[in-house]
């Protein structure tokens, strides 16, 4: 009976020491790699959202390289519409040129001193006045001449008065603002109308 007693008391202990190991095995083997497999699939899955994310932005950024050219050439013209002096006597001429072409006298014209625009850095407005002379069709011309993307200066015509009577040539007063860039730390532009 001792043997049996003693054979059940092995058997105890062996099943004991085979949970103890299966318990221990689970804590230092198994529960680790759980745990690093699942932060491993975190980061797989992180990744694979960045590279989602990367390969979007590539496809926007292939969009806009694509168009490389067309936004150079807008930037060039668009500098080229704020140069770095007042440009004024040269600018002058083109709009009387202008006005010649559709048959307008461009006369009277004054040039204000260059104010410093606050919602652009580095930009002056330089302001000038003129009068326009000519028929109704013919002023409406020059104002789409002055307007138009043909005009290779950047222009604000802020005020228009008409004048005169109907079936007569109509006299045409302009405020107009030339917008200048000059270099950084050059200060306001010089003006002249030679």
């Amino acid at each position: 009976m001792r043997t049996r007693h003693a054979d059940r008391l092995w058997m105890i202990a062996g099943v004991a020491v085979a949970a103890v190991l299966g318990v221990v095995t689970w804590l230092l083997l198994v529960t680790p790699q759980r745990t690093e497999a699942t932060e491993l699939t975190e980061q797989i899955d992180a990744a694979t959202a960045q590279a989602t994310q990367l390969r979007k932005r590539n496809v926007e950024l292939a969009a806009v390289h694509a168009k490389i050219n067309e936004l150079t050439r807008t930037r060039d013209a668009r500098a080229a519409a704020l140069p770095p002096d007042s440009g004024i006597p040269a600018f002058l001429r083109q709009m009387q040129a202008s006005g010649n072409a559709v048959d307008v006298d461009v006369s009277g014209i004054s040039v204000g001193q260059p104010t410093e625009l606050e919602e652009v850095s580095g930009v002056w407005a330089v302001p000038i006045q003129l009068t326009a002379e000519g028929t109704v069709a013919d002023l409406g011309s020059f104002l789409d001449r002055l307007q138009s993307s043909g005009q290779k200066r950047a222009v604000l015509v802020e005020n228009v008065t008409l004048e005169g009577a109907e079936g007569k040539e109509l006299s045409l007063n302009l405020s107009v603002k030339a917008f200048v860039a000059p270099p950084v730390g050059a200060g306001a532009p010089t003006v002249t109308t030679d």
